[in-house]
């Protein structure tokens, strides 16, 4: 009878074999040849003989809910997908608590397992050790568990790839791999498209300079993400099991095949292979066919030869000045201590019974877990090995006789040979659920469905419908859990946990009214549709095909499928309330496929890991941020300097050293239905150019709507961010701060929010003055000013025609003697107010005007700007008219300027040369006598003193900065600038969008490009904007406001579909188009979509007319010219209608979503 057992390895198989035989009251010894558990899943830097070696990323491909150990589920707030130090997490838990550490020998290795002389009678064995002090040790066991894995010794097949040893560059297996920082800049060649060979690439095509992807039979390529965005093992059920005995395997190849070619055709991007899906596991990887769409990965066929550094392939294409070869080419499997008799060869594999026992022994003593591949989760299944392993050691189960077992051996490989590809470097290839139920009825453990059936309806709903997770192996029998019908029926709360970042509302209506108008509806409308099928059967598909891709994402399956969808759609035309319904329905198949092509799964990889990351300052974008952070399912940590919020909009009577300062009299220069966030309109009271009080207040209101306060520190003052020793491996930062006691503190975190903003250091260059040393009045930058009284009466200059200049020239010039106004340059000066009275920015900043912008020349378009502009007041008059035209710079926003100038308060001055005793000279000669004070409104340092060493900078000292958010020298993507641009247009919703942003990279759902396609792109747009403008430090700054949030918007899943709304919602769709471009578009749709959007968009010219009405008037509506007639606004719908829907944009599309991707 056995009683003590050695088990060899602590990995997952070890961990879960200890824990079985504790449960049947046997002592087993666990040993382990490294230092801690987790076999495969213990990450090291360097790969070890003989161990299992992982890369950095890998993250697991199993659903975190098929994975776990059936009486141990994984934590809720656990991602889906977990990463492998997430994975390691779980196993020490799991251990700690079945108390299974004191039963493991760390740093023993097993060198030699023999079977006792007297192996006849008893079943024993010898098992020989070597501790870590290099002393052998032999122990006797009654049974054996082999736990030591398959992914030990790697296949490195150098004798099928003749020239190999010509070869120039560095070659290793994907064993050695461990991330691709040896690979920047270089010319890469992984050979083997499994699950290794697919990740390795897809890293690797991030910084190299080009990877090609080289495979002799190709992949099915599935993604983690699926329907719904759910798991995709989530649809490993029992039924499914069902209908695969039911139906006949040609057809489900063939609908499997279907669905996957229907996401990206394999033959179109080189993936499609020999066999049928069905035949072999297929690779799981979410970026791969993006990434070949993007031209970051090339697929390439078998490689024939190799000649120096060229590499050539099967069809004689070949690649040149290849650096590196990735072998991804499996792995051999040996068990080196066990006697080579001790196990059944069968065919080109290792004979086992029912995949765990060896057959040919005469005791059942020796057993192997762990040992399978299969199309669900391992550990499950090594799971139930164990248990079973267990039980007959136990005595509990009783195995046939040695020939029995060698028959059902045998049939086993006959099976396998049959319905899969197999391979000598393939282990027993098994369906999860016919094994865990083969075990599971041997243990006495398998959901007997008629009993639930009559016993516990609602748990057989679950148990046949729902995912086969390993909970349902402990409702009965041996090993039963008390717990496990309720992780059953919360399996879904647990998924969902992770993901919790929104709200969807689906109208649902139960009307018998409704029913009965569907139904005449449907016979009048099938009848039509019958009729024109009949006489004209391809014009109803030909049509509605053009639609297909924008709005319903799928295939027209069938005629009938045709009818119920026109049917609906012509119903809900008459129908408000239809319409609404039907609207969401398409909204949300829609976003949910846009969202899922776009990232690729990209919330499978890294995602949903509970990050902590830290925000630095808690001004108005660190409060975006703590929300964008909390609805992504990180945990961020804001610090805030002073005891308020609000930042640069919070007055303060005197200013603060390294802060933000405003003056007393601060509007915002734009409107409130532009300037709010997107799920959180302003009071429709507030008027409509906000005085900062009012901005702060919304802020506050902001803040508490979203409880965002209690994840703020006040007083708290970060002094440095450097990244950790570690940063290569785990991208961490340490930050140190100092609260309000003067005490340091010392905090890690895995990504850091600069939100300090770039106000905070302003720039006084008194240097390039003259005489400054001897100038008897007061010097101060504009971050001093407060407000206009202690110039009442003096004489004073103001040195630069920015915003503040222009604001602080004009206060000053209502109480000073005199106030000049010096410009290096001069500006354009508009107004807050357009036509009608209406806010300017939202009749001016429409994706009507932006559509209709780059098609005019620009020179047209700056001529006739200027002429209007000038018609207001002419700027050459006015000594305002700059050197540069009107589109190359922001113009100045000032209401009073010119009036102040007019009436000769202001004077305007050229540039200052010199400062003398008392007096001020400019540059055309000109001096005034008498100065007072002179107020330098010269703008700021862009710098970061507690993070100067984690930045890089550009030829003229200029960040350089991704997008204006992203450092691209980073090994990890975990530091991202908040707030750090310019645009023509505000500022809160391009912060909020990168925001939401950073945290969906910091998440793992959005991916940045490579180091070198990010410097391309900063290098294209700093020459570029270098033309308008010559400080580099400026052009660094400069965005263009629409293009930009919408970039940010489709690397977040959230830019709005035009086309979708023209053909769903015609009303929303002249509102988004011609209207002004409101943050609420972009909660339309997508991640953080907001039921309250569309409302927000149709009444936002109400809340504009609120503060308005302090006696009865009509709302105010933009005036309406011939160009914006209803006869020429559909006659232009109808001409981009037509242009989005022909071939050739279509065409144009594809490809320029392509471009966007390369982005």
């Amino acid at each position: 009878m056995v009683r003590t057992v050695a088990v060899i390895g602590a990995g997952p198989s070890g961990l879960t074999c200890i824990k079985a035989c504790l449960d049947e009251g046997l002592e087993p010894t666990c040993f382990e040849s490294s230092d801690d558990m987790g076999g495969l899943w213990k990450f090291k830097e360097v790969s070890e003989p003989n161990r299992a070696s992982i890369y950095r990323s890998l993250t697991i491909n199993i659903w975190k809910e098929m994975m776990c150990y059936s009486d141990f589920p994984i934590p809720a707030d656990y991602p889906n997908y977990m990463h492998h130090s997430k994975i390691l997490k779980y196993f020490r838990m799991y251990a700690e608590h079945f108390k299974l550490l004191q039963r493991i020998r760390f740093q023993t290795l097993v060198k030699k397992v023999t079977q006792r002389p007297d192996f006849s009678r008893t079943g024993q064995w010898e098992v020989v050790v070597e501790t870590k002090d290099g002393n052998e040790e032999s122990h006797i066991f009654d049974a054996i568990i082999c736990c030591s894995g398959h992914f030990n010794y790697p296949n490195l097949p150098l004798k099928d790839f003749p020239g190999i040893e010509s070869f120039e560059g560095r070659y290793f297996h994907s064993w050695d791999y461990k991330g691709p920082e040896d690979m920047y800049g270089k010319r890469v060649v992984v050979i083997g498209i499994g699950n290794s060979g697919g990740d390795i690439a897809v890293e690797s095509s991030r910084v190299a300079e080009e990877v090609f992807l080289s495979t002799r039979s190709g992949a099915w390529v599935i993604r983690q993400v699926s329907d719904d965005g759910l798991p995709v093992d989530k649809f490993n059920t029992r039924f499914v099991h069902v209908m695969f005995k039911l139906l006949p395997m040609s057809f489900l190849n063939w609908l499997g095949e279907k669905k996957l070619n229907s996401m990206y055709d394999h033959a179109m991007y080189g993936l499609k292979p020999k066999h049928r899906l069905f035949s072999q596991i297929p690779v799981i990887n979410d970026d791969l066919p993006f990434k070949i769409l993007s031209g970051g990965v090339i697929v390439k066929p078998n490689i024939k030869s190799i000649h120096g550094s060229t590499v050539m392939f099967d069809d004689g294409s070949s690649v040149q000045n290849v650096d590196t070869i990735v072998f991804a080419t499996g792995y051999n499997y040996d068990f080196p201590y066990l006697p080579k008799n001790a196990l059944y060869k069968s065919g080109h594999r290792v004979g086992l019974y029912k995949h765990v026992f060896a057959p040919n022994l005469d005791h059942p003593t020796l057993a192997i877990v762990g040992f399978i591949h299969s199309d669900g989760a391992i550990m499950p299944q090594a799971e139930m090995q164990a248990r079973y392993v267990a039980r007959v050691f136990k005595g509990n189960k009783k195995l046939p006789s040695n020939q029995v077992m060698i028959k059902a051996v045998e049939k086993d490989t006959r099976n396998i040979e049959k319905n899969y590809i197999t391979s000598k470097l393939t282990p027993i290839q098994v369906d999860f659920v016919e094994y865990m139920d083969d075990l599971a009825k041997d243990i006495g453990v398998r959901p007997s469905l008629l009993w639930l059936f009559l016993t516990d309806f609602p748990l057989f709903k679950r148990v046949f419908w729902g995912p086969v997770t390993a909970y349902q192996y402990r409702l009965f029998g041996p090993g039963k859990w008390d717990g496990a019908r309720k992780a059953i029926f919360t399996q879904f709360d647990r998924m969902y946990q992770p993901m919790k970042t929104r709200k969807l509302e689906v109208n649902r209506s139960s009307s018998k009214k409704f029913l009965f108008k569907l139904s005449l509806v449907a016979i009048a409308g099938g009848t039509a549709l019958y009729y024109v099928q009949a006489h004209h059967p391809n014009t109803i598909p030909t049509l509605l095909s053009k639609f297909r891709p924008q709005w319903l994402g799928g295939e027209f399956h069938s005629f009938w499928e045709v009818i119920v969808l026109s049917v609906l759609w012509g119903y809900s035309l008459g129908n408000n309330r239809a319409h609404a319904g039907l609207q969401n329905v398409f909204c949300v198949t829609a976003a949910v496929q846009d969202f899922e092509e776009r990232s690729g799964g990209a919330l499978g990889r890294g995602s949903g890991m509970s990050l902590r990351v830290a925000v630095v300052g808690a001004g108005s974008s660190g409060l975006t941020c703590i929300k964008a952070c909390v609805d992504e399912g990180l945990e961020p940590v804001c610090f805030e300097s002073s005891d308020d919020i609000g930042g640069l909009w919070k007055f303060k009577e005197l200013p603060e050293p390294t802060q933000s300062s405003i003056y007393r009299s601060l509007v915002a220069n734009t409107s409130k239905e532009m300037t709010c966030f997107s799920d959180f309109s302003m009071p429709e009271d507030y008027p409509n150019y906000m005085h900062n009080t009012q901005l702060l207040e919304y802020f506050r209101l902001y803040a508490e709507h979203f409880n965002l306060l209690k994840y703020i520190s006040f007083q708290t003052t970060v002094r440095s961010v450097t990244q950790r020793p570690d940063f290569s491996v785990s991208g961490q930062w340490d930050v140190v701060t100092t609260n309000k006691s003067g005490d340091e503190e010392h905090w890690i975190f895995d990504a850091v929010l600069v939100c300090s903003g770039h106000y905070t250091h302003p720039t006084l260059p008194l240097w390039d003055f003259q005489g400054q040393e001897a100038f008897s009045g007061k010097c101060l930058h504009s971050w001093e000013y407060k407000d206009a009284e202690l110039y009442r009466g003096k004489r004073v200059v103001v040195v630069g025609l920015g915003n503040s200049g222009g604001d602080i020239a004009v206060e000053i010039s209502r109480s000073a003697e005199k106030t000049f106004l010096s410009t290096r340059r001069g500006a354009w000066v508009i107004g807050r107010m357009a036509a009608n009275g209406l806010p300017l920015d939202m009749t001016a900043i429409t994706r009507f005007n932006g559509f209709i912008m780059p098609l005019l020349p620009r020179a047209f378009v700056n001529w006739l700007t200027e002429r209007a502009l000038n018609q207001k007041y002419d700027h050459k008059l006015y000594a305002l008219k700059p050197r540069h035209r009107f589109m190359d710079r922001r113009p100045l926003i000032n209401d009073d300027l010119p009036g102040r100038i007019l009436q000769g308060a202001l004077v305007m001055k050229p540039n200052l040369k010199e400062l003398k005793n008392t007096s001020a000279v400019f540059e055309d000669g000109s001096q005034e006598e008498n100065i007072n004070a002179v107020i330098f409104c010269t703008g700021y340092k862009g710098t970061f003193p507690f993070l100067d060493t984690a930045l890089s900078k550009g030829p003229h000292g200029e960040l350089t900065l991704y997008k204006r958010v992203f450092p691209p020298t980073l090994e990890h993507p975990t530091l991202a600038i908040m707030g750090l641009f310019q645009a023509k247009g505000p500022i809160l919703p391009v912060v909020e969008m990168q925001a939401r942003w950073a945290v969906q990279v910091f998440s793992g759902s959005s991916r940045l490009p490579p180091k070198e396609r990010m410097l391309e792109v900063i290098e294209s747009e700093r020459n570029r904007n270098i033309k308008s403008y010559p400080c580099p430090q400026q052009a660094a700054l400069q965005i263009d406001y629409i293009p930009y949030l919408d970039f940010m918007a489709a690397e977040v899943g959230a830019r709005p579909n035009l086309l979708k709304l023209l053909l769903t919602d015609p009303v929303l769709w002249m509102k988004v188009v011609f209207g002004p471009c409101t943050p609420y578009q972009y909660r339309l749709t997508g991640p953080g979509q907001w039921t309250g959007a569309r409302h927000a968009i149709l009444t936002q010219w109400e809340r504009v007319a609120k503060p308005f009405r302090t006696r009865p008037e009509l709302q105010p509506e933009p005036k309406t010219h011939f160009l914006f007639s209803p006869w020429s606004i559909a006659l232009a719908g109808s001409v981009v209608a037509a242009v989005l829907l022909s071939p050739m944009m279509q065409h144009a599309t594809f490809l320029g979503g392509s471009h966007l991707l390369s982005y």
